[in-house]
């Protein structure tokens, strides 16, 4: 989009002139490009690039916005400061480290480094220093850092301060203190603060909406109450309250920046009216926001559907289903035009599932595949073994899961017997020949698999399957691994899937090689599929992101909205998630419920989510499941027609 192309809120956002301003940008109202297009317009008022700082929240948003200043103004694009809130944090740190007891070159620590930190710590104080106890311990610590911990007690506070002191002897710093830090720099120096500030003239943040406590703090201190500062959010899209975004920030701005200017950007170019419609009357319902109507220039488009589905299985082969007609009449081009999404990543397991069996390609974005799930890969490593004994990685994978005494030292010294014997690992652990101080646990392996291989061919397939978890170790591992009840129930009912998926298989007649075989065949499909794929993800990792046809799994009660949001009084951040999902939706939105789902091993019913009934109206079509194959057979009649037609004319020519 051009300057010409602009419309009147867009080029007013662009071009204003009169100190600070608030930009409230509705889904799809082309936010990036206003924001982009605002710094461009400074640079060719000839205002210096060093005087320009603009900021965002992920790494590829800020190189996206990079290149696209690079491509509408080229060269002096490259002076821009354009980069997330912590790359300009480090930024500062590393050019004034000596005033806060550090040296040049200091080292950011990330995870695994903070731990080994927390660990030395935690010794030195004679605490427990278990994995579970350091990852609690350095989440108050963060919390403490970023101003979110009520009420720190003193234990708290100490372990902080000799973290503190061992990052400083290092010369480090961690993820936290690229917040505080140059918070620490801009109050107690002057100097800095007027450098920062001269470079931050013109100061421009995006995505506003999903700053913290400590990033308000440091916009204040850069950007004073008559600066020129631009702000580009939407309080409808707050959704990161959990990781310590808060909405608030942007109600708060009235206040600190009394000539605050507001421009409301309402013209959605991505969803049709009847989408925006739903999603309007939904985020309505929202008392904490600012307010604004998104409208599209779409046109009305096709009413949101509202499906329901007696359980996760059905729901999933639905949607499968319904993919195929789109794709079968013509109302989507590639398998990429789709996208499901859910609040929760342990929902994809069913959708996969028919996805799997009805041969369409996937990817699963913002967590792990179901069948990538670790004790997933365990379980199918010992499948593979029972069909190949030759396999041995699968091997090495089911010896070591659960442990049992064999190191890498005695697999080392059981690789060179096999090479020897020119067998596999799995056969040299029964040989006769093999004498090792390890043999007898070896050899009960063997004939472990020996005895699960017979089951599989010879018993019935629910027995055969149950035996494996329960003579492999897996179900028991999975208990030992995590005092997380919930947890260790989510990683057992994957297993559950695993099992209810083979049986599917074997109850039409497939044998456990084929089985395997199915899954491999797919995953190669999906992988080279030149058609795209559909798009698994969670709601939180699908913001920023847009498909033409949407559906979201699973709107009940206690699961959309969460029931830990509920008790805690959440719910309006709930509201403006499901708000973000809705309008990822270009043409075609699809909402499904169920009647029934298991909760740790039990059949639960499930109510309808009150967000369903918030977004009822003209533009919202509830459609039961006779409707539903009606309504396929006669878009798969007209395709049809169509095709008759085409052939028809073509044969006329």
């Amino acid at each position: 989009m051009s300057v010409s192309q602009l419309n009147a809120q867009q080029y007013e956002a662009v071009h204003y002139r009169g100190g600070p301003l608030l930009v409230l940008a509705g889904a799809g109202s082309g936010k990036t490009r206003v924001i982009t297009e605002r710094i461009a317009t400074l640079v060719e008022r000839h205002v210096p690039e060093d005087a320009i700082t603009a900021v965002t929240f992920t790494n590829k948003a800020a190189k996206e916005m990079r290149e696209r200043l690079k491509h509408r103004l080229g060269d002096p694009a490259r002076r821009l400061r354009i980069c997330t809130f912590h790359a300009l944090g480090l930024n500062m740190l590393r050019q004034h480290a000596g005033l806060l007891g550090r040296r040049e070159g200091l080292t950011v620590f990330t995870g695994s480094e903070q731990r080994s930190a927390m660990r030395s710590v935690l010794a030195d104080l004679q605490l427990s220093a278990d994995n579970d106890q350091i990852n609690r311990v350095l989440q108050q610590v963060s919390l403490l850092k970023n101003g979110m911990l009520e009420q720190a007690d003193q234990h708290i506070t100490n372990i902080r301060e000799r973290y503190d002191a061992l990052l400083a002897r290092m010369n480090a710093v961690d993820f936290d203190d690229l917040m505080v830090l140059p918070i620490t720099l801009l109050r107690e120096h002057d100097t800095v603060r007027n450098i920062w500030r001269a470079r931050s003239r013109h100061f421009l943040i995006d995505e506003y909406q999903d700053s913290s406590r400590v990033q308000y703090e440091l916009v204040r201190l850069l950007a004073p109450a008559d600066s020129n500062l631009t702000v580009v959010g939407d309080d409808d899209q707050s959704i990161y309250g959990w990781r310590g975004a808060e909405v608030r920030n942007l109600f708060q701005l009235d206040r600190d920046y009394p000539k605050l200017h507001v421009i409301r950007l309402e013209e959605n170019y991505r969803s049709t009216t009847s989408i925006l419609m739903a999603a309007n009357r939904l985020i309505a319902h929202n008392r904490e926001r600012l307010g604004k109507t998104l409208r599209s220039n779409l046109g009305i488009g096709k009413t949101v559907r509202i499906w329901c589905c007696p359980d996760p299985d059905e729901d999933g082969r639905r949607i499968a289903g319904d993919i195929k007609a789109r794709r079968a009449v013509g109302d989507a081009k590639g398998w990429d035009d789709f996208c499901i999404l859910y609040r929760a990543s342990y929902q994809s397991r069913p959708v996969e599932l028919a996805l799997r069996e009805a041969g369409i390609p996937y990817h699963v974005s913002g967590g792990l595949s179901f069948f990538d799930r670790a004790e997933i890969q365990d379980c199918l490593a010992y499948l593979r073994l029972l069909v190949n004994p030759a396999d041995d990685l699968a091997f090495m994978r089911a010896i070591a899961r659960p442990r049992r005494g064999v190191g890498d030292k005695a697999l080392g010294q059981l690789a060179d017997f096999a090479w020897a014997q020119h067998c596999s690992l799995l056969e040299a652990c029964t040989h006769d020949a093999l004498e090792h101080r390890l043999q007898p646990v070896l050899r009960e392996f063997g004939l472990m698999l020996g005895t699960l291989e017979h089951m599989f061919t010879h018993n019935e397939p629910d027995d055969a399957f149950d035996a494996l978890l329960e003579r492999s170790g897996l179900e028991e591992l999975i208990r030992r691994e995590s005092d997380d009840e919930q947890l260790t129930e989510r990683r057992l009912a994957n297993l559950q899937e695993l099992r209810r998926w083979w049986l599917r298989c074997a109850d039409d007649g497939m044998a456990l090689a084929d089985f395997l075989q199915q899954l491999s065949l797919i995953a190669d499909r999906d992988e080279d599929e030149p058609e795209g794929q559909v798009r698994l993800m969670t709601v939180h990792a699908a913001k920023g992101l847009e498909f033409d046809h949407v559906y979201i799994t699973g709107v009940e009660d206690g699961v959309f909205p969460h029931k830990n949001a509920l008790e805690e009084n959440r719910m309006e951040e709930e509201r403006r998630l499901m708000y973000v999902a809705m309008t990822r939706a270009r043409f075609r939105l699809t909402i499904s419920h169920i009647r029934s789902r298991r909760r740790f091993g039990k059949e639960e019913k499930s109510a309808p989510s009150p967000f369903l009934k918030e977004l009822d109206g003209e533009h919202v079509r509830r459609v039961d499941e006779d409707h539903h194959s009606e309504e396929a057979r006669e878009e798969a009649e007209a395709h049809m027609a169509a095709m008759r037609d085409a052939l028809a004319r073509f044969a006329k020519t």
